[in-house]
């Protein structure tokens, strides 16, 4: 009976399918960013299924075949993901300038197709709420190819607080515009170099939850957004916006090789030349109790989310965080989105 039993097992190890050494990933080996914490481990088992869905961004690989294969290309993202540098390189691109953020303002898309008998292929635009994201997974054909740039949510909200605080100090954007509000309500003291803003004023802007730390991933990445990529099973990418000056050298590829030699794009409405902006608290002495704004969020941004109730408006974040781990770990930070990969998440 023991013979019979181990040649059993032998012969069962024989009979079993090798494992192709490339189809699973140690989890040991996959290096995530510092800046994009994994909130959850991916199990062994599905490791096979979740390198299928992982895309290469090299030359004549996924998604440059996918791009290749499209009609239509939506480039999206929430606000502080690289939205500005893609509408730059989309506007080079086609040549063109269609409505900006058109993808949030459905009234004008008529406008676009009148506008000229061949309408532009590539469009990238902002998407403020999970509304503009299910209208455009809903009603987006088997030849369009959506590519949604996506950065981890507590990295976007310290690149929006530092936006907001630049926009403060140079007066520019609707909000403070007004030079003479914008001063009284921030307490704003300034030099060429150096801005001085009231710490408890800054935070008051912040928890408003508006503008470029509103328009969050959170708003775009709800339950009913996860439930139409399963009802309406889109032709869908995440891309780590940090994956940005590769998506654009393949989109030129195919939209407009004479741009090549000119990528990448970049692009940021905050100027090219940044003040050192510090934060003060009033009531006590300015000259030893200003802290530089790096520093202020390195000691309070890991707070301020809860502390603010920043991610109020939340919903199936569990979803969002599964999407994360399994994004991040992927080589070229570019994951393939299914109605499978919702079911798992």
């Amino acid at each position: 009976l023991l013979f019979t039993v181990v040649g059993f097992v032998i012969l069962s190890l024989f009979k079993s399918e090798p494992l192709d050494r490339h189809s699973v990933q140690d989890p040991a080996n996959i290096e995530i960013d510092a800046d994009t914490p994994h909130h959850h481990e991916i199990s062994t088992s599905t490791l096979a299924y979740h390198q299928q869905q992982c895309l290469s961004l090299d030359e004549n690989q996924d998604l440059d075949l996918l791009v290749a294969s499209a009609s239509q290309i939506f480039v999206t993202m929430p606000a502080k993901a690289g939205g500005t540098s893609m509408k730059e390189f989309t506007k080079r691109c086609m040549k063109n300038a269609v409505q900006d953020n058109i993808l949030s303002i459905s009234g004008v898309w008529k406008d676009y197709l009148v506008d000229s008998l061949h309408v532009q292929s590539l469009i990238s635009s902002h998407l403020y709420t999970d509304s503009a994201f299910i209208r455009l997974v809903h009603l987006t054909s088997r030849k369009t190819v959506i590519i949604h740039t996506h950065r981890e949510e507590s990295s976007r909200v310290t690149s929006a607080v530092k936006q907001i605080s630049q926009g403060i100090c140079k007066f520019v954007g609707h909000r403070y515009s007004n030079q003479q509000q914008t001063t009284k309500k921030f307490n704003v003291r300034k030099n060429n170099t150096h801005c001085i803003l009231d710490e408890g004023s800054l935070l008051n802007d912040i928890a408003a939850n508006v503008a470029e730390v509103g328009f969050s991933t959170h708003r775009l990445l709800t339950c009913q957004s996860y439930e139409a990529i399963q009802d309406n099973s889109p032709q869908l990418v995440f891309l780590h916006s940090k994956q940005l000056d590769k998506l654009q050298k393949i989109l030129a590829k195919h939209h407009c090789p004479e741009m090549l030699d000119e990528l990448p794009i970049k692009a940021n409405v905050a100027g090219d030349k940044s003040l050192q902006v510090l934060l003060h608290k009033k009531g006590t002495d300015e000259a030893r109790s200003s802290i530089r704004i790096e520093e202020w969020l390195d000691a309070k941004g890991f707070a301020m989310e809860w502390a603010l109730q920043l991610r109020r408006d939340a919903s199936c974040q569990g979803k969002t965080f599964h999407m994360e781990d399994e994004l991040f770990a992927c080589p070229d930070e570019t994951l393939r989105v299914t109605s499978e990969s919702i079911d798992r998440w």
